[in-house]
């Protein structure tokens, strides 16, 4: 595990880390929420959301050891990653559309420690269950009940409002 002041070198967790790079004046022949997963050796392979909510935005991630990897080379390292990725698929033109961008670092917060919560193979059932209200006084919202749109932040947006209309519909009924 890469050292780091705030990650703990005696629990390793699973990780991701998201690398949001804004595209600019171009869509590279995607449409909103295409696809895109680039396979490369040495397990160096990142995935993108492409241009969700048609914002001018491609999401890249990387799981697993090359996801600690990221984290401990930096932010402008994991940036320049994803726009070279990029520009070795779509050409080197890519480098002038490409906007501001960062990178998430969950590996370093202290309470989470790059930790995430996924369904196991097979389980993704359980999520069903989780968005049942227990005795209609509580509510579960966010990324992991998002329906198609699972684990990402606008899916807990709209599994947030989705919850707070089924509250407000349950208050007025009273």
């Amino acid at each position: 595990m890469p050292s780091s002041s705030n990650c703990s070198p005696i629990i390793k967790s699973r990780t991701a880390t998201k690398l949001p790079v804004e595209i600019k004046g171009t869509r590279l022949g995607l449409a909103p929420f295409d696809d895109l997963l680039i396979e490369r050796m040495a397990r160096h392979d990142i995935y993108f959301l492409c241009f969700p909510f048609d914002l001018d935005l491609m999401v890249g991630f990387v799981g697993g050891d090359f996801a600690w990897e990221m984290s401990a080379a930096g932010e402008a390292a994991g940036v320049d990653f994803v726009v070279d990725r990029l520009c070795g698929i779509f050409g080197g033109d890519v480098r002038k559309h490409a906007g501001r961008a960062m990178m998430t670092n969950w590996g370093a917060e202290r309470f989470v420690r790059g930790a995430y919560a996924a369904a196991r193979p097979g389980r993704s059932e359980a999520r069903a269950t989780l968005m049942q209200p227990i005795a209609e006084k509580i509510f579960f919202a966010g990324e992991h009940v998002a329906g198609p749109l699972i684990q990402s932040c606008g899916g807990a947006r709209l599994s947030g409002e989705s919850v707070a209309r089924q509250v407000i519909a349950q208050i007025a009924a009273k």
